[in-house]
């Protein structure tokens, strides 16, 4: 899992199962083939507490300058750049969405605010998935997945209170 942190970027939750995870280390996620440098390591105290490495079995999280929500998967392996797994950790698979819904936002100059909430949204919900789209009656907007209605009016009801958006779904 992740959050995103304005100052810091993606704040990725992890568990490492073999190896270590240390700062200035340099990784790859397997799910896209990125490459970044860690920044900072750290487990939950219960707040982030910054450690100087995570060994096997530890839980926590890094942060790695990660700015695109779309670069970081729930479930992605991270590697070693210099010396890679050979193939990514058995477990999470994709889920596909069952209900489809146009999200557009009452004014159209919100458009890019729509379009970062969406984005943070999704980086914490793996079921959402979403494609821009435009109509020529309510403009830019997008075009969102979702596993069933309840889902749908979490997520509608998330970007109304916590992103303060007016939409039209």
């Amino acid at each position: 899992d992740s959050v995103f942190d304005v100052y810091r970027g993606v704040v990725g939750y992890v568990r490492v199962v073999s190896g270590t995870m240390e700062a200035n280390h340099a990784i790859k996620l397997m799910s896209n083939d990125a490459h970044y440098e860690i920044k900072e390591v750290g487990v939950f105290t219960p707040k982030m507490f910054v450690q100087p490495g995570l060994s096997a079995g530890d839980v926590g999280y890094f942060i790695a300058n990660i700015k695109s929500t779309a670069d970081i998967k729930i479930g992605d392996t991270i590697t070693d750049q210099r010396n890679p797994a050979r193939e990514p950790l058995p477990g999470f698979q994709e889920i596909h969405p069952m209900v489809f819904s146009g999200i557009y936002p009452i004014n159209t100059g919100d458009f890019e605010h729509l379009k970062t909430a969406i984005a943070k949204l999704r980086l914490n919900d793996s079921a959402f998935i979403y494609t821009p789209e435009s109509s020529v009656a309510l403009g830019f907007g997008f075009r969102c997945g979702f596993l069933g209605l309840l889902h749908m009016e979490i997520i509608q009801e998330r970007l109304r209170r916590e992103y303060n958006m007016d939409i039209i779904a």
